[in-house]
């Protein structure tokens, strides 16, 4: 009889959980179940890859109803939380273990909707509540004193700031696990004092100021050099605090080259231009662009230029890149493309915070 209970409860899976005298009792979270995960290393169908340290990963919105709201239906997965996945978080795999998690996220409409009061609605306590829900499930049953990074862009970014700043900021057990929180927009929902690195959004969370530093974030805006942008025409942060800018290609301050532009094929509101004869799902041009934290007077937001020594072919401009989104409607700056325009550099970076904090 003891195989035949240990043989089902193999088939369970653990969603409802088996247990004999003296082991912990089952957990009752709905992120038990599998299929609420697009990343945790005991399922099957895990859309990342293991190692070291951990990952969580919040992805961007991908609902866009044309009407204020939530996504109701998580499983099966959708395509377009596989391939969001895919080409934000997998790149991470070889440095961490990654754990993705579905959530009742917010429309993108929900945003124009309610704009800077979104926070208030009963759609971002939802989609927020499902975060938590799922950080903790985590936190019990998988973390076990790792060290972990959280990475978010978009709405990501917004759930895992608000995480930070109600979990973490008050706890030093919990900020001495945390390798680094990278947070590619809305970095203006993270403020800190002009030429401090905390004092705004966190009292003991610092913006990171070099690549062996731990426990810190890094976080930005991106705009196209030269351009005005959308932050320049609204007000988004009150003096003597600022909006939050990490450089990611000179993480210590100053201007530095970008490591790549890796462009996927998947997106597909940069128009037709992925190159036809490329038959990859990635097209990688290393150190094509360049940024720098811009000053005060411009808003804190990350400038992307082209590389004045690059020689090969510019296949866009970040110009470009932000009259595309201008024409399709978005916001005039870079937001769409921060993942991609940086992910080779956080991921150099993240391989020197591990190393530094040795795990």
């Amino acid at each position: 009889m003891r195989y035949l209970f240990g043989f089902m409860c193999v088939l369970a899976l653990g969603v409802m959980g088996c247990g004999e005298s003296g082991e912990a009792p089952p957990d009752d979270s709905p992120y038990a179940n599998k299929d609420l995960w697009l990343c945790r290393p005991d399922i099957d169908n895990d859309h990342c890859d293991t190692a070291e340290v951990d990952c969580f990963y919040v992805y961007p919105s991908i609902n866009f109803s044309p009407e204020p709201g939530n996504t109701e239906v998580l499983f099966p997965h959708s395509e377009e939380s596989i391939v969001i996945v895919s080409v934000q978080a997998a790149p991470y795999r070889g440095a961490c273990r990654l754990f993705a998690p579905l959530y009742h996220q917010m429309s993108e409409f929900t945003y124009l909707a309610f704009y800077n009061q979104v926070e208030t609605t009963e759609y971002h306590q939802r989609a927020y509540g499902d975060v938590v829900e799922a950080f903790e499930y985590y936190m019990r049953n998988h973390n076990k004193g790792r060290g972990f990074i959280l990475i978010g862009h978009s709405q990501g970014s917004q759930m895992l700031t608000k995480l930070l700043e109600e979990k973490f900021d008050g706890d030093e057990a919990l900020r001495g696990q945390l390798v680094s929180a990278l947070l590619t927009g809305p970095a203006n929902r993270i403020q800190v004092l002009e030429g401090e690195v905390t004092g705004g959004s966190f009292a003991n969370i610092p913006l990171c100021t070099s690549a062996t530093e731990t426990g810190c974030i890094i976080a930005f805006d991106a705009n196209a050099a030269g351009v005005d942008t959308f932050y320049q025409s609204t007000s988004l942060y009150s003096p003597p605090s600022a909006r939050a800018c990490v450089n990611p290609a000179s993480i210590d301050g100053g201007s530095g080259t970008l490591g790549a532009f890796v462009y996927p094929r998947s997106s597909t509101n940069l128009g037709s231009s992925f190159p036809d004869e490329v038959d990859t799902e990635w097209v990688r041009y290393p150190n094509l662009y360049t940024s720098r934290c811009a000053d005060a007077d411009e808003q804190h937001v990350l400038l992307v230029d082209v590389a004045s020594d690059y020689t090969g072919e510019v296949p866009m401009t970040p110009v470009d890149i932000q009259d595309i989104y201008l024409a399709n409607g978005s916001f005039g700056n870079l937001h769409g493309v921060e993942p991609y325009i940086v992910s080779t550099d956080l991921l150099r970076i993240v391989e020197q915070q591990i190393a530094s904090r040795g795990d």
